[in-house]
């Protein structure tokens, strides 16, 4: 019998491995713990190449089901519908040692596709109705999709990588052609000729940073490979990219340093490295250090400047419309060096390319988060809600699924706002907002549908469990207090398909019958649909509802002598619901 805390750490470990064969391993492990087989195949799916791959083995007899798993992968996997089954080895032409049988596969299933093929062997004693059981109390399909996509994106990353540094391979063997030639036809030429060159090397530096920028989405790849081709090309000890996000005090820093140059990039998570940032930052223009020692000017720490060990420095400032997104601090360790006005308009205008990319950055992810998100209260907004809900009961439809919808209600905002203002029922608001973030789980999807009304989507939850999860949020809501009104409570309507409904509308009617019957029941209570009996009016019911709310509505407009809006007396709620 598994506990509670052994199947948590045994989670925690699971979600915690990233690499595949490491999440192979656990997962084997985990199965070994439960049912204590022979030999485990863990048979990861290709979906695009339509096979079996990354075959992984364990146990003392692993090495007995090798060739079961090669012959089981030549063919196509069963249907979705049988998530365990016990494999017909006969069928498949292999005899294996004594003490593998029997032989169940259990199929790993993510999203609603196929992730996984787990072959266990040699479980005596174990039905697979309870392995079954034992099993799916674990995310394997989460963690191996994961893991197999992360592989994958790893094995994309080195093609590409290969393909790339071929190219450029290419590309430096022709620029070192032409630049062989080049120099034995201007070895004679004075010192101008070699500027010109230095000068068509920066040239390309911009061109190439400016491509990435316009190529790129990924702005932290972009800074990361800027401060590095700046660095090279500049021929600099260190070239750093200090960046404030949001405050001051939260500061992401890139750096890029030669080989023999140590890392200086800690020191600026250090206080004085961020009142640095903070004088750099306030800088609209570019500025030249010195030597600390010889350094007159005071704007900067001359302690703190002696940590990096430089002879001289650059910092130029990422300006966009008058204001400072960050700045670049070019560093030189080895002897002073005088910043020519081509290098400060070189790097200047490789800074505007960069200020442009981070504010675009910046807007398409401030965009994203509005998008679906609930500015007062921090959940999914409405929109984001129906989508969530539309996809969600397809997925319950089609895999013959549980969905249990929840309605909340806050009780009397109206009074609160007319008794306490508005700005107590934005808090009451916000406190159920963040109390739905804090107690859903992460298979769950709440929302603010409107208002005062927060929607809560519970995918493969029965109504017994959505009714406890409910009566759980209410409580929380009731124990929060709130400054003003003291404590809060909510109305709870629950509906669950297929017990209520056959469709998406109809599941948010009867959840929304169920929440206004708990407001006539009194308030601060947790109510559940009941199945529409035959020929039952919808139309009527949803009148019903409008009716009730109208009535709540007058009834709190009603002055009452010492009433509490959450703790209503018996009078005042028949008064509300009459």
């Amino acid at each position: 019998m598994q506990s509670a805390l052994d199947i948590s750490t045994r989670k925690i470990r699971l979600l915690s491995s990233l690499e595949l064969e490491e999440v192979q391993t656990v997962v084997c492990e985990i199965i070994n713990d439960i049912c204590s087989p022979k030999a485990i195949a863990v048979l990861m799916w290709d979906e695009d190449l339509e096979h079996f791959d990354n075959k992984f083995f364990f146990g003392p007899q692993k090495s007995d089901i090798t060739k079961l798993a090669d012959v089981f992968a030549e063919d196509e996997p069963s249907g979705l519908d049988r998530k365990i089954f016990e494999v017909d080895t006969d069928d498949l032409g292999v005899t294996l040692a004594n003490g593998l049988e029997p032989v169940f596969c259990y199929q790993v299933v993510k999203d609603g596709r196929l992730s996984a093929c787990i072959i266990i062997a040699g479980s005596d004693g174990e039905s697979p109705e309870s392995i079954l059981a034992d099993l799916e109390q674990y995310p394997f399909g989460t963690a191996l999709y994961h893991s197999w996509e992360f592989k994958e994106l790893q094995l994309e990353n080195e093609r590409l990588r290969s393909q790339y540094e071929d190219m450029e391979h290419q590309t430096r063997s022709r620029v070192e052609q032409m630049e062989d030639q080049t120099r034995n036809l201007i070895r004679d030429l004075t010192s101008r000729d070699h500027l010109r060159t230095r000068q068509v090397d920066r040239e390309r530096l911009v061109y190439w940073i400016s491509n990435a920028v316009r190529s790129s989405v990924h702005i932290q790849e972009v800074l990361d490979m800027t401060v590095e081709k700046i660095g090279t090309t500049i021929g600099v000890s260190r070239c750093l990219l200090l960046r404030a996000v949001d405050s001051s005090d939260r500061l992401v820093v890139f750096e890029w340093h030669q080989q023999n140059t140590e890392s200086v990039k800690h020191l600026f998570h250090s206080d004085e490295g961020f009142e640095f940032t903070k004088a750099a930052l306030s800088t609209p223009s570019p500025q030249d250090l010195v030597e600390p020692e010889l350094d007159n000017q005071g704007k900067y720490s001359k302690e703190f400047l002696a940590k990096f060990g430089i002879r001289s420095g650059l910092i130029v400032p990422l300006v966009l419309r008058d204001k400072v997104l960050g700045v670049m601090f070019l560093q030189d360790c080895v002897q002073p060096r005088d910043w020519t006005i081509d290098d400060v308009s070189m790097i200047g205008s490789l800074a505007d390319n960069l200020s442009v990319a981070i504010e675009n950055a910046d807007l398409h992810q401030e965009r994203e988060r509005q998008a679906v998100t609930d500015g007062l209260t921090g959940v999914a907004n409405r929109r984001s809600f129906n989508e969530t809900f539309t996809r969600e009961f397809e997925r319950a439809r089609r895999y013959g699924e549980t969905l249990s919808l929840v309605l909340i209600d806050l009780d009397f905002l109206k009074k609160i706002n007319d008794t306490y203002g508005h700005q107590a029922g934005d808090e009451a608001i916000k406190t159920i907002g963040r109390l739905l973030r804090e107690s859903s789980r992460s298979i769950d999807s709440a929302a603010r549908y409107g208002g005062e009304e927060f929607c809560l989507l519970l995918p493969n939850t029965e109504i017994d469990m959505a009714e406890q999860l409910a009566d759980r949020l209410r409580r929380l809501i009731n124990e929060e207090p709130i400054e003003g009104p003291g404590r809060i409570s909510a109305s709870l309507g629950v509906a669950c398909y297929p017990m209520h409904a056959d469709n998406e509308e109809t599941l948010f009617q009867r959840a929304d019958e169920a929440l206004y019957a708990a407001k006539q029941a009194g308030r601060n209570q947790v109510k559940i649909s009941s199945p529409a009996p035959d020929g039952f009016d919808l139309k009527h019911g949803a009148d019903a509802a409008k009716e009730t709310k109208a009535l709540e509505t007058n009834g709190e407009n009603q002055k009452s002598n010492g009433e509490n809006p959450q703790n209503p007396s018996k009078e005042s709620t028949m008064l509300d619901v009459k």
